[in-house]
């Protein structure tokens, strides 16, 4: 009667905490500097460039070659938080105050890297960063940790974006950052 045990059941707080408080490599807590990849991942930075130069990278991980895939985001520190705290989110965002801990959407900015909530950006309408003033458009919102719709349509546009450069490059001309012909040096 007791011989096949059930497997214990994750409780989805837990799995959601563990996604959105841990780097999504080494499973360590985040801290200063983090980035993010084109599918939302975030990762402790550090982590990330031992695993490259080791090449230890998991397959899900596979479509990182380089640092230039990954975008530096900045996360604000709730203030008066320790960084080794392990009683819930550490970092917050800079306009609403709203906790970074996987109960509400956030967004990173690809342009300036800042990471906010979807409830700031959607109660201020503005094609500017609030905190840096940088101009955005609709494009550089990255949504992180986000659904497998939202991973999807990342993966989609990620794809896209590296076939716009191959066919770019094939054609001879300089592509970088989406920018043609920025690379040549001009005179001797």
């Amino acid at each position: 009667m007791y011989a096949v045990k059930k497997p214990d059941k994750v409780d989805p707080n837990e799995k959601r905490l563990g996604k959105w408080l841990n780097c999504a490599l080494s499973y360590e807590p985040l801290r200063e500097p983090c980035v993010i990849d084109k599918l939302g991942n975030i990762f402790n930075k550090g982590a990330l460039v031992e695993a490259l130069l080791g090449k230890k990278l998991p397959k899900e991980f596979r479509h990182i070659k380089g640092l230039k895939d990954m975008i530096n985001i900045k996360l604000l520190m709730i203030p008066g938080k320790q960084s080794d705290a392990a009683d819930g989110a550490m970092f917050q965002c800079p306009l609403t105050g709203l906790e970074f801990n996987g109960k509400y959407k956030f967004f990173a900015l690809r342009n300036c890297g800042l990471v906010v909530s979807a409830k700031a950006l959607k109660e201020v309408k503005s094609s500017a960063c609030l905190v840096c003033h940088k101009d955005f458009v609709e494009s550089d919102k990255m949504v992180i940790n986000g659904s497998e719709e939202e991973v999807a349509a990342l993966r989609e546009r990620m794809e896209e974006e590296k076939s716009k450069t191959v066919k770019e490059k094939k054609r001879g001309t300089d592509v970088v950052d989406g920018k043609k012909d920025c690379g040549k040096l001009e005179g001797n």
